[in-house]
């Protein structure tokens, strides 16, 4: 029993010590410390990766645009279907901007770097068939009028009997 209660002297002085409490209070502020700035730097990662997403996506959508330009070039095709897929595609595509917009936003505000607030787009409007454009015509050259003809009577007789056959 007296070596557990000199234990426990020693212990107790090492614990109630005037340098223990100071000695904890540092490390307890620089693990503050430590804490508070790694957290800082993962929110500045996940920032830096939201501006490399706008970046690639910029970059796919150019590309997606000019190879469906490429397409739409090789083949003319005027199906419905198409068009009703490719509207729900640029319906998404809209939504998925106006989104992106928005992180893109509040991470370059985290950043640090100048940006202006998005201003969403709308969704895009069903595009109306135009007429296809008119070729001018030249003038028909000036003829004689032809003389009135008079309608056979034959004609009208025979019109009449084909409807009776029926």
């Amino acid at each position: 029993m007296d070596k557990i209660k000199a234990q426990a002297g020693k212990v107790g002085q090492l614990v109630f010590a005037a340098d223990t409490g100071s000695t904890y209070q540092k490390a307890l502020v620089r693990t503050w410390e430590i804490l508070r700035e790694t957290a800082l730097l993962v929110w500045l990662a996940i920032c830096l990766v939201f501006v490399g997403g706008e970046w690639l996506w910029y970059t796919a959508i150019g590309l997606g645009s000019k190879a469906r330009t490429w397409y739409e070039g090789l083949s003319q095709s005027n199906s419905s279907e198409e068009k009703s897929f490719s509207e729900m595609g640029q319906s998404l595509l809209t939504a998925g901007e106006n989104g992106a917009a928005f992180l893109l936003y509040q991470a370059k505000k985290q950043l640090g770097i100048d940006a202006e607030p998005p201003t969403p787009k709308a969704p895009p409007a069903k595009p109306t068939p135009s007429p296809a454009p008119v070729a001018a015509e030249p003038p028909a050259p000036k003829a004689a009028p032809a003389p009135p003809a008079a309608a056979p009577a034959a004609d009208d007789a025979d019109e009449v009997d084909d409807a009776d056959d029926e």
